[in-house]
């Protein structure tokens, strides 16, 4: 018996469970002014748009976790932020605004991880954080001028997470059918 479309069961029941959790765990983290540094916010941010992306990716392949594990895993084809960026992109998943913006948290996060007086206010994460773009479309409305780099870059990640995680919601919709040529003829064609 099929559940429908609109049923969350099985596997896809447990990662909207735990995509739940770590929203929750996230928000607190990511969300409470000057309960993190900045180099956490940078750090987080960029890691939980990370997951989102894989459990994008796991929702959209066929239903066989442990195969989509094998692209997906750490050292695997589709197993870095900047891998499942344009997998995402190339699969049609996120538009280029999406794109170019993950693309940036990715070099924003680059320079806290590797320079130690990286901050929000110097020129170049400064600048890359002002070149965001998908909070202003997604919210309709200009980023204020005195708007702070950090402020810039968390309502940007917010955005991007907010908008990641329905796409994981309608990923599943999308899901790969696994290839049964025992049933007759290419798949490709039906």
């Amino acid at each position: 018996m099929s559940l429908g479309p609109n049923v969350i069961a099985g596997n896809d029941l447990e990662r909207h469970r735990q995509r739940l959790d770590a929203l929750r765990e996230f928000h607190e983290l990511f969300n409470e002014r000057g309960a993190a540094d900045e180099r956490a916010i940078a750090i987080v941010g960029a890691a939980f748009l990370d997951s989102m992306l894989e459990d994008i990716l796991v929702s959209f392949m066929v239903d066989d976790e442990k195969e989509a594990r094998k692209l997906l895993g750490f050292d695997q084809a589709m197993g870095t932020f900047s891998s499942r960026i344009t997998a995402t992109y190339c699969l049609g998943l996120i538009c280029k605004t999406v794109r170019d913006d993950l693309r940036t948290v990715a070099k924003i996060r680059n320079r806290f991880a590797h320079e130690m007086r990286a901050s929000f206010e110097s020129p170049p994460v400064r600048d890359l954080c002002r070149s965001l773009r998908w909070h202003e479309l997604s919210m309709m409305t200009k980023t204020p001028a005195d708007a702070s780099s950090r402020d810039i870059f968390q309502v940007g990640v917010n955005q991007l997470i907010t908008n990641l995680n329905a796409l994981a919601e309608m990923a599943r919709y999308e899901r790969r059918k696994i290839c049964d040529h025992d049933a007759g003829g290419p798949t490709l064609l039906r």
